[in-house]
């Protein structure tokens, strides 16, 4: 996971390559070690640096331990754009943002959240979610400095930075505490301070499991849900990683096949990508990288995890893959330039951090099969995630999993699940298995779709699905014809 859907919420995933942002050292920040008013006490504060005059800003604390209640709080920061009409509804709109680990306030600016919220009747509501963005961020630098180029190009967890980062959270923070189930009440607490009736719920990636365990715990509760590349409770991360990248990879180089302008320019492309992983196996590459800041090329090594990383994460977006067949080929002439300039982007953003571990390694990893690296070793991705994260989590706090989470969410509550044909980590099979338990649901897949759809022609069709699903609370009646008509952008054919 790490992600919401373009057209949706995982757009900001992918962002990571098209801006370079500076990693620096951060403390963990929106925390009140002894918040002065109390837990479950909202406070209303001056909204700063948000594009919407309207909005309304507040500071909700909560226990940071939900079970018992007791002890430290901390502070949820919560952004609510008012409905623009006179008829306002009494339910809200609620991002649930994916990774785990994206902040929910970093969608304010994204123009299809807006149009989904269908705002002239009901509020839109930013929280960000415990551990992210100014809710007592869990941050992490598992890459840099800065200037060693190389360093970022370490191990996709490293453990000593794990732990060093484990040092310097658990200052000011219970890593334990970091859980869905406590963000479950922490929403809970939210919807109550702000007095809704219900919530609509809007959940991208890892944001469709806190959507539906917020179901299963309160669905009096909830209206209606959008789930956008969704997990089913019986996922596990990163279990069947390398196998579902793969099928992913297979199907974008079918269609690069099936289109003239691609298939004319890279008749081969199976057989170089298979050389590519082959040849990074036997050794690493080295090859030249422009350096963000000091803006000269600097010469790293890449390994096969490296490409493979790099590889499935462009894969995530459909605008991301148009761009994998070039950079497979390039690769395959030894110039892994645009790769690992890609890689570099998404390191100096920062990919993982904190909250991430503390999800994974409580709800995921422990229950990751045995044999699960083994069974991935045969694919491009290989099986380094499987065991890189084990590995981690042994050097993590881990806290409590729900019983009943990994079993399925039977309810009533009107269900809209998007789901994009080729996506690498959510693949539409999980849609399929929510429906099931899903009595007043639709599923509906996109072609050619990745975890973020945008890269697509016509998602003009899916933002109106969403909006006419928000506005009616029922699947009923939405005519899903024009999914048909959505097709690939195309393909990137050279530099």
């Amino acid at each position: 996971m790490r992600a919401a859907a373009a057209g949706g919420l995982a757009g900001a995933l992918l962002a990571a390559w098209v801006a370079v942002t500076a990693c620096q050292s951060r403390a963990p920040a929106g925390g009140d070690a002894n918040a002065a008013a109390g837990a479950d006490a909202l406070r209303t504060e001056p909204c700063v640096g948000i594009p919407d005059p309207t909005a309304r800003c507040h500071r909700l604390s909560v226990h940071e331990d939900q079970t018992t209640r007791r002890g430290r709080t901390i502070s949820l920061r919560i952004v609510v754009l008012p409905a623009t009409g006179r008829e306002k509804a009494n339910d809200a709109v609620v991002y649930l943002a994916g990774g785990p680990g994206q902040a929910a306030t970093e969608f304010l600016g994204d123009a299809s959240i807006a149009v989904t919220a269908a705002r002239e009747h009901r509020d839109a509501i930013y929280a960000d979610q415990r551990g992210t963005g100014d809710s007592h961020a869990l941050l992490c630098d598992f890459y840099g400095p800065p200037a060693d180029p190389q360093s970022y190009f370490d191990a996709f967890l490293p453990i000593d930075k794990v732990k060093s980062c484990r040092g310097t959270l658990e200052r000011d923070a219970d890593l334990a505490q970091y859980t869905t189930s406590a963000s479950v009440e922490d929403l809970e607490a939210i919807r109550r301070a702000l007095g809704y009736q219900q919530l609509t719920l809007v959940g991208g990636s890892y944001g469709t499991r806190l959507a539906m365990e917020y179901v299963r715990r309160y669905e009096s509760h909830v209206r209606a849900v959008i789930l956008e590349g969704p997990v089913t409770p019986a996922n596990h991360v990163p279990e069947h990683f390398g196998r579902l990248a793969e099928h992913a990879l297979n199907g974008v180089l079918a269609e690069c096949l099936a289109t003239e302008p691609c298939a004319r320019v890279f008749p081969r492309i199976r057989e170089e990508a298979r050389e590519v992983f082959e040849r990074l196996q036997r050794a690493p590459a080295k090859t030249t990288v422009a350096h963000p800041w000091a803006r000269r090329p600097a010469e790293v090594t890449l390994t096969r995890d490296h490409v493979a990383e790099a590889i499935r994460y462009l894969l995530y977006s459909t605008a991301g893959a148009s761009r994998v067949p070039l950079y497979l080929h390039e690769g395959f002439g030894s110039d892994f330039s645009p790769i690992a300039s890609f890689l570099m982007r998404w390191r100096v953003r920062g990919t993982f951090d904190g909250l991430y571990l503390s999800i994974t390694c409580a709800e995921d990893v422990p229950f990751v099969g045995a044999a699960a690296a083994d069974a991935d070793e045969p694919t491009f991705l290989g099986g380094y995630r499987v065991r890189q994260q084990r590995a981690a989590c042994e050097a993590w706090p881990r806290g409590t999993k729900s019983a009943s989470s990994d079993a399925p969410v039977t309810s009533r509550v009107p269900v809209l699940i998007l789901s994009g044909a080729l996506d690498p980590v959510t693949p539409p099979e999980n849609g399929d298995v929510l429906a099931r338990t899903l009595s007043r649901s639709l599923h509906v897949r996109v072609p050619s779709g990745g975890h973020a759809l945008y890269g697509l022609n016509g998602l003009d069709c899916v933002d109106g699905l969403k909006r006419a699903f928000v506005e009616r609370g029922t699947v009923e009646g939405l005519d899903t014809s024009c999914v048909r008509g959505i097709t690939r952008a195309g393909f990137v054919l050279s530099q």
